[in-house]
């Protein structure tokens, strides 16, 4: 399950930052607020379900801190009772692999550590809305005149009573490192430096792949289902010379859907999280979710505990089936060849993986290359996913 990198921070931020001043200066909390956070997405997959739990943090910590030692349980409305435990600091994971049924309510109990008790609200799970149409178009920004391959869903069903949705994607891309050759640099155990052109580099530093999760929270609201064909929805905007598409390209995306509540507290959340809002003088302060302590009314709970469910579409495409015959994008790196005249330089870059062999001249030290441009794996794995098709 991949979860969108979210950071609560309760404080109230300096209202006002010179951005002309020229003396260094630190940032510091005036007024920071502990609090729980709870990050508790379960679905309707049968598999085991994740709750993550930390504290919020001020300006000086710059990450949370786990919360360890909980005791975290989910029961629904017949009195099912399941189970979590601690399998990472902060991350709790269900005993037993379970999902949720359409309709049925759930309500999320922790007891932390020092004995205090927060529950949420009780929660039901939407029925499941099917991603019926998931594909790529070559788009031009009216804006820039760009041309971009937009990745989009539409179809959906008329007859769902669901209107709100949230979405998260995993993309994976195939490298082929541009200027791979079979030559390597050989570093001995005194330091000495020798090379062959025809020798050692593995073939398998030539092809890998790379996966990446979305990182916002990304939103929609369904405003007339009865339509059952409502405009094309953009997941993904990708520039054309973006390297992620220079070979072959992959999307998984996965949509939630969601209750109007659970729609409302994520679209705040992306609100206020936005750059634009977290250095503007009107700050939001804190807002609440479903989640709330047993003891103390007054206490301030961060997060939401989410019931979706969720459905699950792959499409795969290769940059030739849009652009055939045109030039590749630009690969990750400038791979330009050049030399390094200096034997102790070029052992010290060859030792700390910033460049690697690419070619021989007479007489001369070796020409090299971005590490990155003749050995992948700088950019992914050598592992090829189960699930990738060429």
């Amino acid at each position: 399950m991949t979860h969108t990198k979210t950071y609560y921070i309760v404080w109230i931020l300096i209202p006002f930052f010179v951005l002309s001043c020229t003396e260094p200066f630190s940032l510091k909390s005036i007024d920071f607020e502990d609090a729980l956070i709870i990050e508790a997405i379960i679905t309707d997959e049968v598999k085991y379900q994740e709750i993550k739990i930390s504290r919020t943090f001020s300006l000086e910590e710059f990450t949370p801190s786990e919360e360890n030692g909980a005791k975290v349980t989910i029961t629904d409305n017949v009195q099912n009772v399941y189970e979590f435990e601690e399998t990472n600091p902060g991350i709790y994971t269900s005993k037993t692999a379970f999902g949720a049924t359409p309709n049925n309510n759930y309500t999320l109990t922790v007891i932390t550590n020092n004995g205090k008790t927060y529950k949420s609200q009780p929660t039901k799970s939407p029925n499941t809305v099917p991603i019926n149409n998931l594909y790529a178009s070559v788009e031009i920004d009216k804006d820039t005149g760009n041309e971009n391959i937009s990745i989009y869903i539409d179809g959906f069903n008329g007859s769902s009573s669901s209107k709100y949705f949230r979405y998260e994607y995993e993309e994976t891309y195939k490298i082929l490192a541009s200027s791979w050759v079979a030559g390597e640099f050989i570093v001995s155990s005194t330091g000495q430096l020798s090379w062959g052109e025809l020798c050692c580099r593995p073939p398998e530093k030539r092809v890998c792949y790379n996966t990446v999760a979305s990182d916002s929270i990304i939103q929609l609201k369904v405003e007339n289902t009865s339509l059952g064909n409502p405009s094309a929805f953009p997941v993904r905007v990708i520039h054309r010379d973006n390297p992620v598409i220079r070979t072959r390209y992959s999307i998984l995306v996965k949509q939630y859907a969601q209750s109007l509540e659970a729609f409302t507290f994520y679209k705040t959340l992306n609100k206020f999280s936005s750059s634009e809002d977290v250095f503007s003088q009107n700050q939001p302060g804190f807002f609440s979710g479903n989640l709330f302590s047993v003891e103390n009314s007054k206490e301030k709970v961060v997060g939401y505990f989410d019931i979706s469910s969720v459905s699950i579409k792959r499409i795969f495409f290769n940059f030739s089936d849009f652009f055939p015959n045109e030039p590749t994008p630009p690969y990750f790196e400038d791979c330009s060849i050049f030399q390094i005249k200096d034997i102790s330089k070029l052992t010290e870059e060859v030792i700390n993986n910033r460049v690697v062999f690419h070619s021989l001249i007479p007489d001369e030290l070796p020409n090299v290359v971005a590490a990155s441009c003749g050995d992948c794996t700088q950019l992914g794995t050598t592992t090829k996913p189960d699930f990738w098709i060429d």
